[in-house]
C-alpha cells in the first residue's frame, strides 16, 4: 500500500503546524480550499505539498482533487483528516492495520455523549438510509476520517462537490459485494468554525439521496 494523507482545510491555518508535526512519516497533501487566508507555503517540505484552490469549492471537490492528485503520482490509497484537530492522529496505524482487501475503512463515533443533539439525529438517519442502500450497514456516514482505495474513484459519477460527496461515493460505490471496515474513533470537538449548516446540508443531502435512489 502506497498511502497520501489528504486534508483538505478552509480556514483552519492555526490548526495545521501541530497537525503536521505529528504527520512527519507520511506523505501529505493539504488543499487550501480558498481560505480567506491562504496557508503559507512554508508549511510544505519534503514529504508535505500544498496545493490551492482559488476559490472555496467544497470539501468533496478537494478530496476528489487529491484522490486525482494521488492517481497521477502512483498512490494506491488515500486518507481523508481534517484540518482542525478533531481526528487523532494515532488512529492512522488502525486505519492501515484495517485495510487488507477492504476498499474503504471509516471511522465511527461510537460515543455519541460529546457530539451535539442535531448531528447526532442526522448522523443516525442518514447512517440508516445509506445502509439501506449500499445493503451493508455503515455506522457513521458522515465521518470524514476514511481510508479509501484508489480505486473507489474510478469511474466516479459523482455531482457534489460539498459535504453531501461522503455520502454520494458510498451510495455509489458500496454495496453488498463491497469489503468494508471501520475504526472507532473518539468524538472531539474543540474551538475551530464549523461550515457544516444543519438544515442546509440536511436538505442538500435529501436531495442528493433521492436522485441517486430513484435515478433522477
Amino acid at each position: 500500500m502506497n498511502l497520501l494523507i489528504v486534508i483538505p482545510s478552509y480556514n483552519h491555518c492555526k490548526y495545521l503546524p501541530e497537525l503536521l508535526k505529528d504527520l512527519i512519516n507520511y506523505n501529505v497533501l493539504i488543499i487550501d480550499d480558498g481560505s480567506d487566508v491562504p496557508i503559507p507555503s512554508n508549511l510544505a517540505s519534503n514529504n508535505i505539498n500544498l496545493i490551492r484552490n482559488k476559490i472555496n469549492k467544497g470539501k468533496g471537490y478537494c478530496i476528489k482533487k487529491g484522490a486525482k492528485y494521488a492517481k497521477n503520482n502512483n498512490f494506491s490509497h488515500i486518507l481523508t483528516i481534517d484540518s482542525d484537530l478533531q481526528h487523532k492522529i494515532n488512529d492512522i496505524k488502525l486505519f492501515i492495520s484495517k485495510i487488507n482487501n477492504n476498499v474503504l475503512v471509516y471511522g465511527y463515533r461510537s460515543n455519541y455523549k460529546k457530539m451535539p443533539f442535531l448531528r447526532i439525529i442526522s448522523n443516525k438517519i442518514t447512517s440508516y438510509l445509506i445502509s439501506k442502500a449500499c445493503k451493508q450497514k455503515i455506522y457513521d456516514s458522515q465521518c470524514g476520517y476514511r481510508l479509501y482505495d484508489i480505486c473507489l474513484f474510478e469511474n466516479l459519477d459523482s455531482k457534489e462537490d460539498g459535504y453531501q460527496f461522503e455520502s454520494e461515493i458510498l451510495l455509489n460505490k458500496i454495496n453488498i459485494n463491497s469489503k468494508i471496515d471501520y475504526v472507532n474513533i473518539e468524538t472531539v470537538y474543540n474551538d475551530s468554525p464549523s461550515f457544516f449548516s444543519k438544515i442546509q446540508d440536511t436538505f442538500k443531502f435529501i436531495k442528493m439521496y433521492i436522485n441517486i435512489i430513484f435515478k433522477i
